[in-house]
């Protein structure tokens, strides 16, 4: 059973994680290594504990920045998709409800998007479905975390977070993206074939391309088409791009061909089971439509509320 989960993404960040656990390590007991460095800064040693935990709230604030800049890496996406005409039109939504986005595609169908921070983190299980979207997309951002591989942190999105809350409120989720300006960067490599080189890259962000202004197209994540119930619906059918539409948008948008889209998303296959002692969920994700064999698989895990 193939539980690696950094196997939920082909990019790998280029940091040396040995050298983040070195850097974490000495910061930690900075007292012991540099105790007179802080004293020639005016740093009481025996207060370090408390004052390192403060600065790093401090630090936290000046963090703030980044909301600012992943609102301007989906909007400079999403003005792309309308000048490109794969839209009809966007807005943003966030001063009224708890979707950040209402996006409208040129059919009429209307889709809601949540952006989130990193997909291990707390606010992905908080999404709802708004009654006038037609599709729910959580589109993830992390460009700051650097210190685990990028799959790591989307598999626990998906199976720990976004499945089981999706299962426990019966809440639909038609995809996840994960994409961000550290996307297709010199820390953050991505190995796909197709792209955008344009001015594309520093409307959305200012960490520079692997190459150029390189922007690669997302990675997204399509959900089952309606939600697991471990006795009405233990495994519901997948999705694919006809009945997630704005997932093969987006995928056009950065030059990949139709018949090529297909392989190049990810898939989420959520079954339920009902047994003696409670409900148990699996959760598998895999790439290319067309295969079938999963990349990462969790299991039958008991669903804990």
């Amino acid at each position: 059973m193939p539980m690696d989960k950094d196997a939920c993404l082909a990019c790998r960040h280029t940091l040396d994680s040995a050298m983040v656990d070195r850097l974490a390590d000495l910061m930690s007991d900075l007292p012991g290594a540099g105790g007179p460095l802080l004293e020639g800064q005016n740093i009481d040693p025996q207060q370090y504990d408390a004052l390192f935990r403060a600065a790093v709230e401090k630090l936290r604030g000046s963090f703030a920045a980044s909301v600012r800049q992943k609102k301007r890496f989906i909007e400079a996406i999403l003005s792309e998709m309308n000048a490109q005409g794969l839209i009809s039109g966007w807005g943003f939504i966030g001063g009224v409800g708890r979707q950040d986005y209402r996006v409208t595609l040129q059919n009429g169908r209307n889709v809601a998007i949540e952006g989130k921070g990193c997909p291990d983190g707390n606010n992905m299980n908080i999404w709802d479905v708004p009654p006038w979207a037609d599709e729910v997309i959580v589109w993830s951002q992390c460009p700051e975390s650097l210190a685990k591989q990028p799959g790591a942190g989307v598999w626990s999105g998906i199976s720990t977070r976004l499945v089981k809350e999706s299962v426990a409120n019966n809440k639909k989720v038609d995809a996840m993206i994960f994409f961000d300006g550290r996307c297709g960067s010199a820390s953050r490599h991505c190995p796909k074939r197709y792209g955008i080189d344009s001015g594309l890259r520093p409307q959305a962000t200012d960490i520079p391309g692997q190459q150029g202004n390189w922007v690669p197209p997302p990675c997204i994540y399509l959900f089952p088409r309606t939600v697991a119930h471990p006795q009405q619906n233990r495994e519901p059918a997948l999705h694919d791009l006809t009945s997630c539409q704005f997932a093969a948008a987006l995928l056009t948008v950065f030059s990949v061909p139709s018949d090529q889209q297909p392989h190049e998303v990810h898939w989420v296959r959520v079954a339920a089971s009902q047994e003696s002692d409670g409900t148990y969920l699996r959760t598998r994700v895999g790439w290319d439509l067309d295969d079938s064999t999963p990349d990462v698989d969790s299991g039958w895990k008991k669903l804990r509320r």
